[in-house]
């Protein structure tokens, strides 16, 4: 380590020192007035009191002293006979134990306050001394023991909503999680703890479990969250007097530093660490700090110096009689021992590393905490139906007032109708005749009243229908006056000039309007084909006769059909529908269709235009495109385009004429096939033109 980094960890160290300075300054003077208050102080239960949080008080900082104060406590408890005061004294004493190594100790200390909790019925304290009791025995082999009283400890705190013994709870659950190497759920566990602390606002237990939780993403190689983890708990640790936890943090800190590869901030928080716990010389620490040593020399390749420091980190374990952390320093020294080439020995402690995991019985834990997982969705749906059971209660009691409002408001409303039941009685002994007449006018003025709303509503709907059979009338007669007539005029007019002008017979131009007077005539039948079509599908005379018919036939034999008037536009029409594509469908209406729908794509195509034909497939149905890229449309037209009020037939690109009711009849002959029609398009790009049809699948 350079003068550099020594200056940087001797600040640190400063600063640590400075703040914990300040926090124990804090403590001096809750210190200094309990003292005070002892030395008058008559009631013996009160001066157990005292010297208990005496003894709490100075747990962070001076264990000797803790001692000191705990020991008066329980004398002066024993002698008055005060059991609150002599159990927290033994929980105390179990607390201290275990900070100094003391397991055997520790373990013994705490039953005796697990007893007289037990025997004073105080739930609270329980819990604690079950969360404590379940850390005591996981150092050993008997995790599953620890795992229970944990659980324990936790049900007891929820029952009793005792927060700090909860967040402890949900840490030692993550712990047995994280032996699993059950990362997930340890993490889960350790962010529960978390919030039951900042919901109690408790500075020390947010602080501890922000280490737990940097530790645990650290494992999940989740490197920024564990560094942000880390760094929150240092800024809290900072407010608390606690060495051991701050001992803690810098072991974590450190350990980060290993796994991110950066070996002089892991130095330098390693001494740290020391430096932190030289002053009260946790055991169990002390240990910790030795393996961290160890894992430093490994990540550097120092295989000869890590076994050493383990070495050294196993004794003091044994020494304390913990077990927990062996696994882990065993698989390591394998490791260093396997890279030094020393086999026989790398596999000797390979073997303790599994006879030890085996000790630790993972298989119970695991059932354990299945047993575990499964009581609390039970207790989940439990709590989840006693919600909904209150929110019933309570919509019990909402409705009862309900009724009651409503009772009152039936009491006023009979009392109110007695008295004018009082009165009418009055009247109709007075003026029974008069009020007869009265009676039965009324009852004719409520039936005619009854009698003109029903007719009201009939006259609107039949308003509504007259309204639009009007304007399908009038369009109706709009195409016969106007559109029908038209060709009638053309025919009169060329057949006029045939007849009374014999010269034209036998000039060019015969041929020309011979073609005229056919094409007008042709024109006009259609228009009146298509208004008998139309005119029949409204009142129901075209059959309806559904049948399994081939869409590759149907479309085949429109596009030869029309290919003479494609080609005079020279417009190409591909076909991409595949043969044996079979709908469930009348044939005639579907050839309709298809027929009027590629009529019009040629009509309002341009000079050298395309047309495609395409099939896709949905669940049960097969929709059909037919797409051109002429004219197209602007919206207000497509949105009028199905109706026959708003028909208004447009010239095709070389003035073809039509009649606006094709697409009408089209829709109502898709409909009739249990299908739909609808148009995309836009204005210079063209327009396509899509409907639905049944699937042979849906066959009855």
């Amino acid at each position: 380590m350079d003068k550099k980094q020594v200056y940087l960890v001797s600040l640190c160290i400063s600063f640590l020192m400075i703040v914990s300075g300040y926090a124990f300054s804090q403590n001096r003077h809750e210190i200094d007035s309990i003292s005070a208050l002892n030395k008058s102080e008559k009631n013996k239960e009160k001066l157990a009191d005292n010297y208990n949080n005496l003894a709490n008080l100075y747990s962070h900082g001076d264990i000797d002293s803790a001692y000191i104060f705990v020991k008066k406590a329980l004398e002066i408890s024993k002698k008055a006979g005060y059991k609150n005061g002599e159990a927290e004294a033994y929980y105390l004493f179990s607390y201290f134990d275990d900070r100094k190594g003391n397991l055997e100790k520790a373990i013994e200390n705490l039953q005796e306050a697990i007893d007289i909790y037990t025997e004073l019925g105080d739930s609270s304290y329980l819990a604690g001394c079950y969360n404590n009791l379940g850390v005591l025995y996981s150092y050993g082999t008997d995790q599953k023991t620890s795992l229970e009283y944990f659980i324990k400890a936790m049900n007891l705190a929820e029952e009793i909503n005792e927060t700090f013994a909860l967040s402890e709870a949900y840490s030692n659950i993550a712990s047995n999680y994280e032996f699993l190497k059950e990362y997930v759920s340890a993490l889960k566990y350790y962010n529960k703890a978390l919030e039951v602390d900042i919901k109690a606002n408790n500075l020390h237990n947010i602080a501890f479990s922000y280490i737990s939780v940097g530790s645990i993403n650290l494992k999940l190689q989740r490197f920024e969250s564990a560094h942000d983890s880390l760094m929150k708990a240092k800024q809290l640790i900072s407010l608390v007097d606690d060495n051991y936890r701050k001992t803690e943090l810098y072991i974590h800190l450190a350990d980060y530093f290993i796994e991110t590869e950066r070996i002089d901030s892991a130095r330098s928080h390693i001494q740290i660490a020391r430096e932190i716990n030289s002053k009260e010389n946790y055991n169990r620490l002390n240990a910790d700090i030795l393996t961290l040593e160890g894992d430093l020399l490994l990540k550097q390749k120092n295989y000869s110096g890590c076994l050493v420091l383990y070495d050294k980190a196993i004794e003091q374990y044994l020494k304390q009689d913990v077990h927990d952390a062996l696994y882990d320093i065993y698989m390591n020294k394998s490791a260093a021992l396997s890279e030094l080439g020393k086999h026989e020995k790398a596999y000797e402690i390979l073997k303790k590393a599994q006879k030890l995991n085996e000790d630790f019985k993972p298989q119970e834990i695991a059932k354990t905490l299945g047993d575990f997982e499964y009581s609390e969705k039970l207790k989940e749906e439990k709590q989840r139906l006693r919600l909904e059971q209150e929110i019933l209660n309570e919509k019990g009691k909402n409705d009862l007032i309900l009724i009651r409002a409503k009772l009152h408001r039936a009491i006023f409303s009979i009392a109110f109708l007695l008295a004018i039941i009082v009165l009418v009685i009055y009247f109709y002994v007075v003026k029974r005749k008069h009020n007869s007449v009265l009676e039965e006018n009324y009852k004719v003025i409520q039936e005619q009243k009854t009698q003109l709303e029903e007719n009201f509503l009939e006259l609107k709907t039949h308003e509504k229908k007259l309204i639009q059979l009007n304007a399908t009338k009038d369009k109706f007669f709009s195409i016969i006056a106007h559109d029908l007539k038209n060709p009638f005029n053309v025919l009169i007019g060329l057949s006029d000039i045939v007849i009374s002008d014999p010269d034209v017979r036998h000039s060019k131009d015969f041929e020309e309007i011979i073609d005229g007077i056919f094409q007008t005539a042709k024109s006009g039948y259609n228009l009146l084909d298509n208004l008998l079509k139309w005119a029949r599908s409204q009142t129901g005379e075209i059959d309806y006769k559904p049948e399994v018919i081939d869409m590759a036939e149907i479309v085949l034999i429109n596009t030869t059909f029309f290919r003479e008037s494609a080609k005079s536009k020279k417009i190409e029409i591909n076909n991409f529908i595949p043969s044996n594509l079979e709908v469930l469908a009348d044939y005639n209406m579907v050839n309709f269709v298809v027929r009027n729908i590629l009529n019009n794509a040629i009509k309002f195509s341009f000079l050298n235009g395309k047309i495609e034909i395409n099939a896709s497939q949905s669940d049960n149905n097969y929709i059909f495109s037919i797409q051109d890229y002429g004219i197209g449309m602007n919206k207000e037209t497509e949105e009028k385009l199905f109706k026959i009020e708003s028909t208004n037939p447009k010239p095709g690109t070389a003035n073809e004429m039509g009649t606006g009711l094709g697409l009408i009849i089209c829709k109502e002959f898709v409909e009739k096939n249990g299908g739909e029609i609808w148009v995309e398009s836009q204005e210079r790009k063209g327009s396509c033109f899509y409907f639905r049809l049944p699937g042979t699948e849906n066959k009855m």
